[in-house]
C-alpha cells in the first residue's frame, strides 16, 4: 500500500435521512398566520415553532428533549500541554455530572431534559464505574499530531453508539436531540477536525479553550499545524479526518446527529466539539443539515466558521465557551417558549378578535 494512502479508511455508513415534513410546516405555517398576533410578530420565535413542525412531523410540535454527554480523552493533551486543565479532569467532570453537580445537569434539569451520560474513550484510570455510564469501550485518542488518533474500529465503534442511543431517544419519545460532551484537549481535535472539512489554515482557527494564556495559544497554534500538514497529504474524506484527528466523544456525537436524521428528531448543536461532529455527520449525509438547530455560537473562531459553513444561525449569542451541551440547552428554553406560544395562543376566530383587514 502506498505509505500516503488511508490505511483500512472507515465505510461510510448509508444511512437514510427523513425529509423535514412539508404538510407539517404547511400546517404549522398557516396557524402562525391565525394566531392573534400581527404577522412576524414574534419574530424567530415563529420561525422555531415552524421548523420543529417539520423537523418533528407535528403541526403543533412538543419540546421532549435529552441531551447526550459523551466524554473521551485526548493523547494531544497528555502530549502536548494544548489546555489549561490537566487531563484527569475529563473522568472528575463525568462524575461531577453523575452527581447532579455540573452546569449541564442544572440546566439540562430546568429545561425537564433527561440526560445519557457516555464514555467515549475515558482514561480508565480516572473514569467513574457507575452502571448509568454508557460505555463504547474505546481507549482514549492517540497524539493527533504524531499519528492518527483513532483506530478504524475505534471510529466505527463510536459512531454506532450515537445511532444507537439516537435510536434508544426516538423510542423513548424524544422530539428533540442535544449532543453535548466533555474532554480536555477537544477543541485542539475539533479546531484541526474544522480547518480539514472547511480547507481553511487551523492556526486562524485556533481559540483559548478552557483559557489558554498567550504562550498557551501559541503552543496550540503549533501543534494543530503540525498535525494538519502531517495528516492533509493523505486525503482521507469526512470519516477518515475524524479517524485521524478527532476523537471519541466527536464521533459519538457525529453518530448521534446521523441518528437523528434516521429517525426524524430535531438535532440541536451545541458549541465547536458538538457542532463539529454535526458537520462531519453533514458530510456524509448531506440531508442531515435541515434538522439541525444551531443552539447558540460560542468565542471558539472554528466554532462561528462551521456554522457558516453549514448555514446555521445560532438561537443565542451569550458569550457561553463551556461546552457540555450548556448553549444548546439554553436555547432549548427559546424552543420551548416558541412551542408554548405557537400550541397555546388562540386564533383571531377563537378569541372572537377582528383579523388584519384583507
Amino acid at each position: 500500500m502506498n505509505a500516503g494512502a488511508e490505511a483500512q479508511p472507515p465505510t461510510r455508513p448509508d444511512i437514510p435521512m427523513r425529509p423535514l415534513d412539508a404538510a407539517a410546516i404547511a400546517a404549522a405555517r398557516a396557524r402562525q398566520a391565525q394566531l392573534v398576533k400581527p404577522a412576524g410578530a414574534l419574530g424567530r420565535l415563529e420561525e422555531l415553532a415552524i421548523w420543529l413542525a417539520g423537523a418533528t412531523g407535528s403541526p403543533r410540535p412538543q419540546v421532549v428533549p435529552r441531551v447526550v454527554i459523551a466524554a473521551a480523552d485526548h493523547g494531544v493533551a497528555r502530549d502536548e500541554a494544548v489546555s489549561a486543565y490537566p487531563p484527569a479532569v475529563t473522568g472528575q467532570m463525568l462524575s461531577t455530572f453523575l452527581r447532579g453537580q455540573g452546569a449541564i445537569t442544572a440546566l439540562a434539569a430546568e429545561v425537564g431534559a433527561s440526560l445519557r451520560l457516555v464514555d467515549a474513550g475515558v482514561d480508565p484510570a480516572t473514569a467513574p464505574s457507575d452502571a448509568e455510564i454508557v460505555r463504547v469501550g474505546i481507549a482514549p485518542s492517540a497524539n493527533l499530531a504524531e499519528g492518527a488518533a483513532l483506530m478504524t474500529p475505534q471510529v466505527a465503534a463510536a459512531v454506532d453508539c450515537g445511532r444507537e442511543l439516537a435510536a434508544e431517544a426516538a423510542a423513548d419519545g424524544v422530539t428533540v436531540l442535544v449532543g453535548g460532551e466533555m474532554g480536555i484537549g477537544n477543541t485542539t481535535a475539533a479546531t484541526c477536525l474544522a480547518a480539514a472539512l472547511l480547507d481553511r489554515d487551523g492556526a486562524d482557527l485556533v481559540g483559548p479553550g478552557t483559557g489558554l494564556d498567550d504562550a498557551g495559544m501559541a503552543r496550540k497554534r503549533e501543534v494543530v499545524t503540525r498535525a494538519l500538514a502531517l495528516h492533509r497529504p493523505k486525503h482521507p474524506g469526512p470519516l477518515g479526518w475524524l479517524r485521524r484527528v478527532g476523537g471519541g466523544e466527536i464521533a459519538v456525537l457525529c453518530g448521534l446527529a446521523l441518528g437523528a436524521g434516521e429517525h426524524g428528531m430535531a438535532y440541536v448543536c451545541d458549541g465547536l466539539i458538538a457542532t463539529v461532529g454535526a458537520a462531519v455527520a453533514v458530510a456524509i449525509e448531506p440531508e442531515l443539515r435541515p434538522r439541525l438547530l444551531a443552539g447558540h455560537v460560542s468565542t471558539e473562531p472554528a466554532h462561528a466558521a462551521l456554522l457558516e459553513h453549514l448555514e446555521l444561525e445560532p438561537v443565542v449569542d451569550l458569550g457561553m465557551r463551556l461546552g457540555e451541551g450548556s448553549g444548546a440547552v439554553a436555547a432549548l428554553a427559546l424552543l420551548r417558549l416558541a412551542c408554548a406560544a405557537h400550541d397555546g395562543m388562540a386564533t383571531f376566530a377563537e378569541a372572537g378578535v377582528a383579523g388584519p383587514a384583507s
